[in-house]
């Protein structure tokens, strides 16, 4: 069975139309994920930081070693 020109132009557009299709949503993912990574991200230094603060304002060894068991 032989395509006619207009059904192989109209199979190839929808070829392309899916590639892309396909294409957007692979980006969408990627970015969807590299927001995740970004929000992890921040709220890992938020948290490094609030420990690095409470750690700057020990007093003494026992304030320390409490804070360290928290």
């Amino acid at each position: 069975m032989m395509m006619t020109a207009e059904q192989l132009v109209a199979a190839h557009k929808a070829n392309v139309e899916t590639l892309f299709g396909l294409t957007q949503k692979a980006f969408e993912g990627v970015e969807k994920l590299v927001e995740l990574n970004l929000q992890v991200a921040k709220a890992s230094l938020a948290e490094a930081a609030e420990h690095a603060q409470a750690a700057l304002s020990v007093k003494d060894a026992q304030e320390l070693l409490a804070l360290q068991a928290s």
